[in-house]
């Protein structure tokens, strides 16, 4: 991973955040492509993104309150089972197979993008 440019990293932040900020996800849709094609295998994309994507998580949480977009009350049971749910994927990770997870990862924002357009 050490051979991705700065300018691509840079981009993959940008439009990681970009993306986060408005969406409250989609940064890694866009972060994990930009850091593949900078010379990264699956896992080591999919793990620098969700690294990225926290810091960018917690940029655009703050902005968001402090926008009064979300009442703070309803979010705070949302955490520890994100917190869990993000454990056990972390582990997962780990077992799955590069293909298998850049397949299950199309899949995903296949879905996820059908449900946009047709809801």
């Amino acid at each position: 991973m050490d051979s991705i440019s700065k300018p691509k990293a840079a981009a993959a932040g940008l439009v990681g955040g970009i993306l986060n900020g408005m969406f409250g996800a989609g940064g890694g849709s866009a972060a994990v492509p930009i850091l593949e094609r900078g010379g990264g295998d699956a896992k080591s994309c999919h793990a620098m993104s969700v690294a990225v994507m926290f810091f960018i998580s917690i940029v655009s949480a703050a902005g968001n309150a402090v926008l009064g977009n979300f009442p703070l009350e309803t979010v705070k049971p949302l955490i520890p089972a994100g917190i869990m749910g993000a454990s056990v994927g972390s582990l997962l990770l780990r077992k799955v197979n590069n293909d298998v997870l850049r397949r299950i990862f199309g899949a995903l924002l296949i879905y996820s993008g059908g449900r946009m357009l047709l809801i």
